[in-house]
């Protein structure tokens, strides 16, 4: 019995605390639960995050207890496409949902 917060940080104490530890609101519970993660640069143009997540479907069982659970690893690989800067809070937002319209 593990939760999210205990793997998030043994995987960043493992990389000696230098890549990055990451928190957001849980997507089930209502966002009431803050759920853990770890990310790392694994080359130029290229990340990794790592979660544990608990089992669906089976929440205050032997397998889920919300704080402790009998969980699976996911982990994401992403790849870094462009890097763009702006001068203002404006154009940041309309690179992010127009398509980097000037």
């Amino acid at each position: 019995m593990l939760n999210c917060w205990l793997v998030a940080m043994w995987f960043w104490a493992v990389g000696h605390f230098r890549q990055y530890a990451w928190i957001r609101r849980s997507h089930s519970l209502r966002g009431y639960i803050p759920h853990f993660g770890y990310a790392e640069r694994t080359g130029w143009r290229w990340m990794r995050t790592v979660e544990y997540v608990p089992p669906k479907g089976r929440r205050w069982t032997r397998d889920d207890f919300v704080i402790a659970f009998n969980g699976h690893y996911i982990v994401r690989h992403y790849r870094l496409m462009s890097i763009r800067r702006w001068a203002t809070k404006e154009q940041a937002i309309a690179d992010v949902y127009f398509g980097g319209v000037r």
